[in-house]
């Protein structure tokens, strides 16, 4: 459930305002401002990373991601943004209104993977409009970004799961132990051979792949926020063979499990 304390609200009667809105690749790391804004932020990396912290919650905005900063809120840069990360950004703000929760919406606090979609595009015309010298184009601005947030809302609506989606919802907590015809079957109570060709032809990938995937994904993220040894990350696993996994592990990464702890560590 989004929390209404740190998200923004979009309501039919506040259109936004649109006071800044830029294309930037950063020719040096940088810490992101230390502020208070009057005014929300709304930041898009196209390349590269980015890393804010608002309210002691840090964020890692990585390319194809959107952020939402709330006005009132400390936002600062706990981590360095490297070089070349390249953002649009847009600082807008919404009429003060009464409360009415019957036509508020709250925006997404993070979106993933929206990068080459329709969204990137109208960002990129946002920038455009913003900074033309044509008085249409500067006033169409409030109207296309508004429009971009009506879009984004839409997409976080609700939709009707397939069950490939379902299967990967499955897997996603079945990390702990290794793939097997028989999990699938036993979930979901229907024939594999035909459960195996409707998710490799909606997801590219078999179900197997897909496990492996969000194992190596699990192992990833225990080697740099724990401090439990490679041959315990790789029983939690469902690893019998430690050796196995690690080839695994470096098939994936295309680094050992020991150098990926290694070099996570150096980033920070």
């Amino acid at each position: 459930m989004e929390n209404n304390t740190v998200n923004i609200s979009l309501n039919e009667l506040s259109l936004p305002v649109v006071s800044d809105c830029d294309l930037i690749t950063a020719p040096e790391g940088f810490y992101h401002i230390d502020r208070i804004a009057d005014f929300n932020v709304m930041i898009y990396v196209i390349e590269g990373v980015m890393y804010v912290t608002e309210e002691g919650q840090d964020y890692e905005i990585s390319s194809g991601e959107m952020l939402f900063l709330r006005n009132g809120l400390r936002h600062f840069g706990r981590y360095e943004t490297p070089r070349g990360t390249s953002w649009i950004y847009a600082h807008f703000r919404l009429a003060e209104i009464a409360n009415n929760s019957e036509n508020d919406m709250l925006l997404p606090k993070k979106i993933s993977c929206i990068k080459g979609s329709a969204i990137e595009e109208k960002l990129r015309n946002l920038c455009e409009c913003f900074h033309s010298t044509e008085p249409v184009k500067r006033i169409r601005k409030n109207a296309l970004f508004y429009d971009i947030l009506l879009e984004i809302l839409s997409e976080q609506q609700p939709k009707m799961k397939s069950v490939s989606d379902k299967i990967c919802e499955f897997l996603d907590t079945q990390t702990h132990c290794a793939f097997s015809k028989e999990l699938i079957v036993n979930r979901f109570f229907m024939s594999y051979s035909y459960l195996a060709a409707e998710f490799k032809k909606e997801k590219g990938v078999s179900m197997g792949r897909y496990h492996s995937f969000v194992q190596m994904k699990r192992a990833c993220l225990l080697l740099r926020s724990t401090l439990m040894s490679v041959g315990e990350i790789s029983a939690s696993l469902g690893f019998s063979d430690m050796l196995y996994f690690s080839r695994k592990f470096h098939a994936f990464s295309g680094v050992s499990p020991t150098d990926y702890r290694k070099q996570a560590q150096r980033k920070y």
